[in-house]
């Protein structure tokens, strides 16, 4: 008792004895609760990187080995941003899709087509990537940008595309003492050409017509044939059948069954059905979209096969073909649409690109891409006939009209099947596609 008095006597002579006791105080205070509060105040944990999905309808194994590769390097060189493949059957891709909008289980980042863009962005399911894409505009043509457009804003970055292609068996032509059209070649003159290569034992060409409308409508672009008019607005698009679009249907019916130049066994397969036969030299002909190449390039290392592509075919218009390409577009519903972005970004680099197209034989979209393709494949022939097209391609005025997709499922495509197969005539090929519209609407 006599020490503290004493204490207390000092620190009324000596005030900063007095600060000191009482500073020592607090920082004894705090000591002792620094274990209680410690966690509260430790260094954050490192936050788990964002997972980009990124569905994919691709199947043909070069195609997916380029894309894996692709995104693993991205994986490798963005840890914080990871991003995983899913694989989904392409005859149910655009039903699961649609499915994983309705549910809000959509995909950050997906593989579509231009045809499927319009109905999509109408619906609200699409990101916009209009300012996300505009360091890429100048490098793509402006044809292949509105087709992944929609009001004047981009929703599917165009990725790749296709050209319906006359593939010949170089050697098969040289037997019969044909030339082989290198510079131009109009339809009168394929159709020439089906004549002179027909013989008793053999059809000229084989052409897979089991889905016929996408060939009839891109290849139609030769005539003119527009078959959409009123192209801005879902209520005003009105289908028009002129002899501007019946002059493919009309070419291909007359090769059939008056020139006898097709094989009919062909038209009921699919344009991949057809390959097997052209390599094992049941006709000298293919008509085919450009993914044929991949297979002609093999059966050439495995087979020995002279292989080349054709002009693209003019009609009275042009020999321009409507583009549909494959596209990338970011689900609105993505919580990482900027990162999604950039991944696209990078997937559509130069290098990239080329070997995605390389894989699924197709044309890529930029400038950069198609120069690279066309340098890894300069001596090819077929390959640079193929890429060389890409300058043909133009905007396929279907795509832009939202009940297309539905319309050439359930009406154009059996009414073709059935046109093909000589089961209907014309007047009733025609009646049945514009009523099938009409009953749409």
């Amino acid at each position: 008792m006599e020490i503290t008095k004493l204490l207390a006597k000092e620190e009324e002579m000596n005030p900063r004895k007095k600060m000191s006791r009482k500073f020592i105080s607090i920082l004894s205070t705090l000591a002792l609760a620094i274990p209680i509060f410690g966690t509260a105040f430790a260094i954050p944990a490192k936050a788990a990187p964002i997972e980009l999905t990124y569905w994919s309808f691709h199947y043909l194994k070069a195609t997916t080995a380029a894309t894996e590769k692709i995104v693993a390097d991205w994986n490798k060189a963005n840890p914080n941003v990871q991003v995983k493949i899913v694989y989904v059957d392409v005859n149910n891709y655009l039903d699961k899709l649609t499915t994983s909008f309705a549910g809000r289980t959509a995909p950050d980042i997906f593989t579509s087509e231009a045809a499927s863009i319009v109905a999509y962005s109408k619906a609200g399911y699409l990101a916009d990537l209009t300012r996300e894409m505009s360091s890429l505009k100048s490098s793509i043509p402006t044809g292949l940008w509105k087709v992944g457009s929609f009001g004047g804003r981009l929703y599917g970055a165009p990725l790749m595309t296709q050209t319906y292609t006359v593939y010949a068996n170089v050697d098969m032509f040289k037997k019969a003492g044909v030339a082989v059209p290198t510079t131009k070649m109009t339809w009168d003159e394929l159709r020439a050409l089906g004549k002179k290569l027909t013989t008793s034992s053999q059809y000229a060409m084989g052409w897979g017509l089991r889905q016929p409308a996408a060939t009839f409508m891109i290849m139609g672009q030769n005539f003119g044939g527009d078959f959409f008019r009123g192209l801005t607005s879902s209520a005003g698009a009105k289908l028009s059948i002129t002899d501007a679009e019946l002059q493919v249907p009309l070419r291909v019916h007359q090769m059939i069954y008056e020139d006898k130049s097709i094989d009919p066994a062909s038209i009921v397969l699919s344009g991949g059905g057809n390959i097997a036969p052209f390599i094992a030299g049941k006709f000298p002909m293919l008509v085919g979209a450009s993914y044929v190449a991949s297979d002609l390039d093999v059966a050439a290392k495995e087979k020995g096969l002279n292989w080349t592509a054709l002009p693209l075919p003019t009609g009275s218009v042009s020999n321009m073909q409507g583009a549909n390409p494959q596209t990338l577009s970011i689900s609105r519903q993505s919580k990482y649409p900027k990162e999604s972005a950039r991944f696209i970004r990078y997937m559509m680099g130069d290098q990239n690109l080329t070997s995605l197209a390389l894989a699924e034989a197709l044309i890529p979209s930029t400038t950069g891409a198609a120069k690279a393709a066309l340098e890894i494949k300069k001596d090819s022939p077929g390959w640079t006939q193929i890429l060389n097209d890409a300058g043909a391609l133009t905007i396929a005025p279907f795509v832009l009209v939202p009940q297309y997709q539905k319309w050439k499922d359930t009406v154009a495509q059996p009414t073709w099947q059935q046109w093909v197969q000589g089961k209907i005539t014309k007047d009733e090929m025609v009646k049945r596609l514009l009523d099938g519209w009409n009953n749409l609407r």
